[in-house]
Parts: C-alpha cells; structure tokens; sequence
C-alpha cells in the first residue's frame, strides 16, 4: 500500500464518523470493514494475523461485559456514595474529584475499565447533556494520561515497557512529571465544564442498561480493537519507511495520528531501540492526541456509546482540547 492510498484511507477513516449518521453509529463495525479493506489492498491477511485479529480483542471485550454486568448490580451502592460526596462539596469539586481519581486508579484497574467507572460516575453526578460531553471528553484524556503510567493500565504502556526494556515504574519515572500535571489540568478543566446551575438542569437517572446493551457493547468493542489491528498491520510498512525520516519535533507532531489510529500499534511501530527523550516525545504526543476522536482510543468508544454522545460533538470538544494539550506538551518536552 503506498503513501497516497494510505492517507485517503485514514482521512476516510476520519471523516466517515463526522458526516454520516450511520457510519457514527456503528462506528465500531466502520473501523472493521475499513481495517479489512486496508489490509486487502497491503496484500491480504494471513494465518497469523487473523488468529491475532481474532485473539487480542477478546480479554478486552470480557473485561467490558464483565464491567457492565457488575455495574448492573453496583450502581445503587455508587450512587449513594457520589450523591454522599454531592452532599458535602459542590459538583464541579466532585467532578474534578471523579476524574482525578479515576484517572489516577486508571494505571491499575487498566483504562477500560476506568472508563466504566467514569460513566457511571458521571450518570450519578447528572451533569447537563452539554456540560456531561465536555467532562466525558477531558475525563477521558485524563483516563489515557494516567493509564500510561504502569503496564497494567493500557496495551500502549505495556508494549513501551517492553520495547524500552524499563522495569515495572520505568513509564512512571519517565512520565510521571508530564502526566501528573496533565492529570491535575483535566481535573481543574472538567470542575471548570460542570460549572453553573445544576437544579434545573439535573436530569433523570437513567435506568440500568440491559444484559443485552452490556453484550452488545461488548461485540462493538471487540470489532473495534479487531479493525485496529488490521489497520496497526495494513499501515506498519508504510509508518516503517517515513517515520525514521523525521525529526524528533517532526514525529512528535506526526503521532497525532493517533487520534485515528491505535496508539499501541504507533508505538509497536516507532520506539523500539529509540533513546528514552525521544520515547517520551513520542509517548506524550499520542496521549495528548488520544482523546480528540471519538475513534481515538477505546475509552472514548466506550463513554461515548454509553453515554450517546456522537463523533461530530466528541470532536467539537476533543480536537481543540488535544491541540492544546499537544502544543502545552511540546513546548514543556523543549523546555526540559
């Protein structure tokens, strides 16, 4: 696959979300058939990568049923405690609060599950549909940010750990001085969005979603991550050839491509045998960027079909919020 039909399919891969409403809806199916295409026109599949196809989605997509049914069961207990919280410090206090601590355990519970509980914490917190967009967004920026700290948070983390050949808190010490500031500024931005008069525009809770909607999600999250490794294979030769090329802020900026495309596949790609300033460069860029797309990073599909928020509002919210985070990180990574 050259250059030219690779940026046309990732621009389709893009823009098919944003302008089509049934493309936005089935959005996990859409990354599949285009991941399929992709690799139709790299030379097709073979045995190995559709056992791995087949294969890596599945401890995932049972890590977000099993979540959902628990969910099912512990969201009376989860209310009372937020409603508790509510009770005593004012709600943007308690979102900013929710999200730091979510992003912050996110290194341990893995991100996807994070994301779950953000949902769910946010249901019980009953922002305004708008208010509830902006927090679900930069909830889940934080989520990335903080899931990047440990190799048990996400697959990104542990593909650097190993490529980096770092011990268990190699990423932290790396990371942790970008991050944890990063972290603290979604916690601020998110008490910031739940700003304003709340009794008004509390909304009813709503009900408990069905073993149905859980499994459903769950056959959505495995087509998605099933499309990101056929797309992580289709675009390997094509990243190969043009990555070494750049600079190191060339890269940087050239890893915002991971607002499309999965992140652990970039980093698979790039940072084996890269010196530990420029593994960092490279890390901070895709997890400023992970948060701009809905398509960006599996947290974002999960909050974003939990809670409805479409690819078209996810992006109004995601894209300024990431370039600003992408110009805050590189102009602290030249500074440093």
């Amino acid at each position: 696959m050259d250059a030219t039909i690779a940026i046309a399919i990732l621009v389709t891969l893009l823009v098919g979300p944003l302008f089509f409403r049934l493309v936005e809806e089935n959005l996990e199916i859409y990354c599949l058939a285009v991941g399929l295409f992709a690799i139709n026109l790299s030379g097709g599949p073979d045995w190995e990568l559709a056992k791995k196809a087949l294969a890596d989605p599945v401890p995932i997509s049972a890590a977000v049923i099993s979540a959902g049914f628990a969910f099912q069961y512990g969201r009376r207990w989860l209310d009372n405690g937020l409603d508790s919280i509510a009770a005593r410090i004012s709600r943007p206090a308690a979102t900013a609060l929710t999200v730091s601590i979510v992003a912050l355990i996110s290194s341990v519970i893995t991100s996807i599950v994070a994301a779950l509980v953000l949902v769910e914490a946010l249901r019980s917190l009953r922002l305004h549909k708008e208010k509830l967009v902006r927090v679900t967004v930069v909830g889940c920026l934080a989520i990335g940010l903080g899931a990047s700290l440990t190799p048990l948070g996400e697959p990104l983390s542990t593909i650097a750990i190993d490529s980096l050949q770092l011990e268990f808190f190699g990423l932290f010490t790396l990371l942790a001085p970008f991050v944890l500031p990063g972290i603290a500024a979604c916690a601020l931005l998110a008490g910031l969005f739940a700003r304003g008069r709340h009794a008004a525009e509390q909304e009813t809770p709503q009900a408990p979603e069905s073993a149905a909607t859980v499994l459903t999600r769950g056959v959505k999250v495995f087509a998605f991550i099933a499309g990101l490794v056929l797309l992580g294979e289709a675009y390997a030769p094509v990243a190969c050839a043009y990555l070494s090329k750049l600079s190191p802020a060339s890269l940087f900026w050239a890893n915002s491509a991971g607002a499309a495309l999965d992140n652990a596949t970039v980093i698979a790609i790039e940072i084996r045998g890269m010196p530990l300033h420029l593994a960092r460069q490279a890390i901070l860029s895709l997890l400023a960027s992970g948060a701009m797309l809905v398509q960006g990073n599996i947290p974002n599909i999960i909050a974003a079909g939990s809670l409805g928020i479409s690819a078209a509002n996810w992006a109004r919210v995601g894209v300024p919020l990431g370039l600003l985070f992408l110009v805050f990180y590189f102009l602290a990574l030249q500074l440093s």
